[in-house]
């Protein structure tokens, strides 16, 4: 078959039936969606170093699944091109460029490209910022520190290790590795514990923002990892390392840091109380406390992100800007700016603020799962979900369908009721740290258990024939058989859909601030409560 004119993928709208593109496949993996294969992806890249996001939708496996290598090159005759819908663009592009029933792929053996097409970007730009929000990037360095294996989630892609990355200018970065990369270096770094000095490059990273400052993270199965590997990169970084002497790497080691699930452990053993929804539908005092139960829904209508200070978390507000015209001294106009309340910030970012629903055995009450909690959970931030949100051409007033993968979950949970809480009478509560570690719920939930016989066992009085029994009132138990439940849950407001959003409106400027979760640690000192604990009357059980 005649080959016609060659075309680079800067120049991809040019490619007629006549022309081809010679590539390579830089990372390849499936997409599936309800244990299906849906298509092929890639990440390709040209002679020039162009790259760019390719596809096989499942109609077409027959044809290309068994010639597709990673690493490999090829000749690509009639391709096609579709559209970028989702909101984020692996290569920036807002196109991909796809192989059908008439596109032709041959194999190259002449490709004059780069191998790996790294391109690294800064550190301090990934801190700050700077770096691009919307497409992937690479970075390089040598680990100083990690912190161990984190596996308590039971969705092993989630599983992750943090490690921090050095630059040859001493700059340090974070990055957060999940998956079977998280797997990967931390099987390395437990097998090399005499390596003094270990250089990665981690390819297809995406930035992610934690306290105001920039960290990389990884992206599912598509990033791709270079550890101490043979290859050009990573041994020029190793010589240009050997020639700093101020790193004294003979005498360097990586510092091991205590895993981030102990503290979250220890949050919740015995440091909190642990209660029941119906405990805690009525908020008399301020406290912290550990509670059990499985999200339900939620809750419609209600805002599900807000716009946050970068640098310190909080909620900015907006304020009038005058503006003055230079052509006319005597025009001047007013706009509304956004500003944080805090004049040292001037930077802000979308966080999460979801509304959610939990229901115990014994009720349902509203929680607030704020930016910490839910990114943890969600594996995305507050800013990509809502650009895929509005992509997808949906309403604010409607949270993301991506959302709703916390419905039906058990989780532990440590709630704070604030000061706001008692004296607003306000019963949607903030969530401070949440887990799914089946070993932690499970024991809260034989706590629960073990409490509940107790409570049973010490109200089993016999009754003699003659004995008046007060009748119990039918606003405190509703009582059927030999089960009782607490009939606040029923007329409390914390399942009603008209309390719910009008306490969560008129609390959003209060909770805002709420997320720091600054007392929270086990190591600091707690603020006592104002009053001493109002004791849960059980009634006797008639027999």
């Amino acid at each position: 078959m005649e080959i016609g004119n060659k075309v680079y993928l800067n120049n991809i709208d040019q490619i007629d039936e006549k022309s081809h593109i010679k590539v390579r496949v830089l990372k390849i993996w499936n997409f599936v969606r309800n244990n299906k294969v849906c298509s092929i992806e890639m990440i390709i890249m040209d002679e020039e170093g162009t790259q760019y996001q390719a596809r096989v939708f499942n109609q077409n496996f027959s044809r290309f699944r068994h010639l597709l290598k990673e690493d490999e090159s090829y000749i690509v005759i009639k391709p096609n091109m579709a559209a970028v819908t989702n909101g984020f663009s692996y290569t920036g592009h807002k196109q991909t460029l796809t192989l059908d029933w008439k596109s032709i792929l041959k194999k190259c053996d002449d490709f004059s490209g780069p191998v790996n097409g790294f391109m690294f970007v800064d550190f301090n730009s990934i801190i700050e910022q700077t770096c691009p929000k919307d497409t992937f990037f690479d970075v390089i360095g040598h680990i100083v520190s990690f912190r161990p294996l984190e596996t308590s989630n039971p969705v092993p892609s989630k599983h992750y290790i943090k490690v921090t990355l050095s630059n040859l200018d001493s700059v340090h970065l974070k990055v957060t590795i999940f998956g079977s990369q998280a797997y990967q270096i931390s099987e390395y770094l437990k097998n090399n514990p005499t390596v003094n000095f270990v250089v990665i490059v981690m390819q297809f990273l995406k930035l992610n923002i934690w306290n105001g400052l920039g960290e990389a993270k990884s992206h599912f199965e598509v990033t791709k990892l270079f550890i101490n590997s043979d290859i050009y990169e990573i041994n020029e970084f190793k010589n240009k390392l050997k020639c700093h002497d101020n790193f004294g790497i003979t005498e360097k080691s990586i510092t091991t840091l205590q895993s981030y699930s102990s503290s979250y452990t220890d949050d919740f053993k015995g440091n909190f109380p642990l209660k029941t929804i119906c405990e805690i539908t009525e908020p008399i005092k301020e406290m912290k406390f550990l509670l059990v139960a499985s999200i339900v829904n939620i809750r419609q209508n209600l805002p599900w992100y807000y716009e946050a200070c970068k640098k310190c978390g909080k909620k900015i507000i907006p304020v009038p800007k005058t503006n003055h015209s230079y052509t006319n001294p005597e025009g001047i106009s007013e706009t509304m700016v956004v500003e944080c309340t805090n004049a040292q910030c001037k930077k802000s970012e979308f966080q999460y603020i979801i509304p959610i629903n939990v229901q115990d055995c014994t009720g349902t009450i509203g929680l607030t799962l704020f930016d910490r909690e839910a990114r943890r959970l969600l594996n995305i931030s507050a800013y990509e979900l809502k650009k895929i949100h509005d992509a997808a051409g949906d309403s604010d007033a409607l949270f993301p369908m991506q959302l709703n993968v916390l419905k039906n979950r058990k989780f532990g949970f440590v709630v704070d009721i604030t000061e706001y809480n008692v004296n607003n009478y306000n019963n949607i509560y903030t969530v401070l740290r949440v887990t799914e570690d089946m070993s932690i719920v499970c024991e809260l939930e034989s706590k629960i258990e073990l409490m509940s016989n107790q409570s049973v066992s010490l109200n089993q009085v016999a009754l003699e024939s003659d004995d008046v029994v007060q009748p119990v009132q039918k606003d405190v138990i509703s009582q059927t058989d030999e089960s009782f439940t607490p009939s606040t849950v029923d007329k409390s407001t914390a399942t009603s859909p008209c309390k719910i959003s009008g306490d969560l409106k008129r609390n959003l400027q209060e909770i805002y601030d709420v997320d720091s979760g600054y007392d929270l640690s086990s190591t600091k000192a707690k603020r006592k409560s104002t009053a001493e604990e109002t004791p849960l009357l059980i009634p006797k059980i008639e027999k």
